[in-house]
């Protein structure tokens, strides 16, 4: 009985060492990384017997896998401004952003022209004559009278000499004026038929003879009185009123107002 009973505890114990053993097998798989890694850097052999075995010098840890987050990874190349010092990226973002608002100021003014054009176009207009000359073959100056549309206003009179002030278009043909560049209308009013026009100083000098300085008021009269409230000029410099206009050597009355018959 005892024999027996002997027995079964020599063969629980062997099959506890077998359990161990194999236990002791896996773990050393499982961490055989770990274990010969550890062996290498702490030169256990080398400390304890001199000398390191060959499989443990020559042991490469393996490299750890790359943490996936289960999707598709991509790898991203960086671009010229990544690549650069963050100083540099703040720099091309303020450029970019800078670009940005300079192309949105500018299609601001875009429509907003657009839309003063669409403006223009809308508006009324009305039919008017500009006064304007030639000079003849002969060497004549002669008055041409030029049809204009400009836009309708509560005060035609000054909208008239200012377009006449402009000068002729591309699409006048065969005609000039001898107001000379650069002047100004300054005001306008009209009493009892006289049509009171104040110019800037260039209109008083620029004339290279009496024809043209005649040919000059000649262009203001006429333009000024197609309207029917409008029977003559009376021309001031500045807001004043001289009897001549030009310099000592050439010089022209204008002390008292001019009509159409004033001229050929």
């Amino acid at each position: 009985m005892g024999g027996k009973n002997n027995k079964q505890k020599t063969g629980l114990l062997l099959s506890c060492w077998i359990l161990l053993a194999l236990l002791l097998v896996i773990f050393f798989f499982v961490k055989k990384d770990a274990i010969f890694s550890n062996l290498k850097q702490t030169n256990f052999f080398e400390r304890v017997t001199g000398k390191n075995p060959e499989f443990i010098e020559n042991y490469q840890q393996p490299e750890k896998p790359k943490e996936s987050n289960g999707l598709l990874e991509v790898e991203v190349t960086p671009g010229p401004a990544e690549t650069g010092s963050m100083t540099e990226v703040a720099e091309n973002r303020h450029e970019d952003e800078v670009h940005e608002v300079e192309v949105e100021k500018k299609v601001v003014q875009e429509e907003k022209e657009e839309k003063k054009s669409e403006t223009k176009k809308n508006e009324p207009k009305t039919k008017v004559n500009l006064c304007f000359v030639y000079v003849d073959s002969d060497g004549t100056v002669v008055r041409k009278i030029v049809p204009r549309e400009i836009e309708k206003s509560d005060a035609p009179l000054t909208n008239t000499i200012k377009t006449l002030l402009k000068g002729p278009q591309s699409g006048d043909k065969n005609c000039m004026t001898l107001i000379p560049q650069g002047t100004k209308l300054l005001g306008a009013s009209v009493r009892n038929g006289i049509a009171t026009l104040n110019f800037s100083e260039e209109f008083e000098f620029g004339g290279i003879s009496a024809d043209s300085y005649s040919a000059q008021l000649m262009q203001v009269v006429y333009t000024a009185t197609q309207f029917s409230t409008v029977e003559s000029v009376q021309f001031l410099i500045e807001g004043q009123r001289k009897e001549y206009m030009g310099s000592e050597e050439l010089q022209m009355w204008i002390g008292s107002p001019y009509s159409r018959n004033n001229f050929k």
